[in-house]
């Protein structure tokens, strides 16, 4: 037999969840709108242009982002 109470619950912890989530998303979106110094510069080359970006550039742009 369903326990629609355990259910229930379950929904109002998914829905806090879900809102935490939310307002946790739109702080760090705002706080880094409003701080565009500290954004990270993501390197690029057109997919067209046939270079690739070499072994060293990748670690250099992954080390900071990974190591915190």
């Amino acid at each position: 037999m369903l326990n629609f109470r355990r259910l229930f619950s379950r929904k109002l912890r998914l829905d806090d969840a879900r809102q935490r989530a939310i307002a946790e998303t739109s702080a760090f979106l705002t706080w880094h709108l409003d701080h565009p110094e500290h954004a990270v510069a993501i390197p690029v080359i057109p997919s067209t242009s046939g270079r690739r970006f070499p072994p060293s550039l990748t670690e250099a742009f992954w080390a900071p982002l990974l190591t915190d």
